[in-house]
């Protein structure tokens, strides 16, 4: 454990930091989401420690967003604070290990470790989002996911950062304990166990990865895969594409073509149009098959009471 350093900021301090009205669909890669009654992007710890104790000082909902990669917030926007930890930034290299901080590009952070012959991240090429959402939401493909790499993860925890040993991160299928809420705290830095390479290997397989993703989603505004993929049987995708999903519409969102399982959003602030598509798919995969998929985006439709 250490403790933060610095002393609190003044009320003014504060209030630098704090934007009302924010709109939440500019924050977010399917561009949707109203407004945020305040928003916060701190730069620092211990600015980040110091909207998170004013939050609760003055009893104010707020939740943290990442890169913004697979989350929806409603077009009625947030009732609270939203607090974007893409602000803390910062990567160094310790043997094998890197330490990166939250708000770092998963996707950046893969490619730059590539470069430098350290082996183990390449899947991560082209994979959107920060690495701080990365680590809560287990961020992966079909065959590798944070998990695989992560040492241990630097948590925001009251006034401290408590170094949290992967094992009680519960990692599993797009979930942790931070997602579920059985473990509380913001990450602000994770350390990832790599291993050493030839650069020109490392960079080969990242641009594989990269072409394969391409080759598999399509490009536009979304939020990835809406769905995650059932336990045991066809994947989400195939099931969306067996129930007739592909091309579906409502308003200015639509199932993609190539991929039924990503929605691409044609607008911007049209959170209604993406949750009514969310709900046609769901709707028409339990109709034709029994199965009631359980979304992997998060959807912010009402306050809580922080994290």
């Amino acid at each position: 454990m250490r403790t933060i350093g610095g002393s609190r900021l003044s009320p003014q301090g504060i209030e630098e930091l704090l934007r009302s009205e924010v709109p939440l669909w500019e924050h977010t890669s399917i561009r949707v989401g109203g407004p945020a009654s305040l928003y916060a992007q701190p730069a620092t710890v211990d600015q980040l420690k110091a909207v998170v104790q004013w939050a609760q000082r003055t009893d104010r909902p707020f939740v943290v967003l990442g890169g913004g990669s697979n989350v929806v917030f409603p077009d009625m926007g947030f009732e609270g604070l939203v607090i974007r930890t893409t602000g803390l930034r910062g990567r160094r290299v310790e043997g094998m290990r890197v330490r990166v901080a939250a708000g770092e590009r998963l996707a950046e952070v893969a490619w730059w470790a590539a470069k430098l012959g350290l082996a183990g991240l390449e899947w991560a090429c082209g994979i959107p989002g920060s690495i701080g959402g990365a680590v809560v939401m287990n961020a992966g493909t079909r065959n590798d996911d944070i998990a695989s790499v992560l040492s241990s993860v630097d948590v925001l925890t009251e006034e401290h950062v408590n170094a949290a040993p992967v094992e009680s991160l519960r990692l599993g299928y797009r979930t942790s304990a931070l997602l579920e809420g059985d473990l509380h705290g913001i990450v602000v830095e994770a350390t990832l166990e790599l291993r050493r390479d030839h650069p020109a290997e490392c960079l080969e397989r990242a641009r594989s990865s990269i072409a394969e993703r391409l080759r598999r989603l399509p490009i536009g505004a979304s939020a990835g895969c809406i769905f995650r993929n059932p336990a045991s049987g066809p994947s989400a995708g195939e099931l969306l594409d067996r129930a007739g999903c592909k091309r579906l519409r409502a308003g200015q969102a639509k199932v993609s073509n190539q991929h039924a399982n990503v929605i691409l959003n044609e607008g911007t602030n049209n959170a209604r149009d993406v949750l009514a598509l969310v709900e046609q798919m769901k709707r028409r995969a339990l109709e034709a098959f029994g199965v009631e998929l359980r979304e992997e985006v998060i959807r912010f439709d009402n306050p809580s009471g922080g994290q």
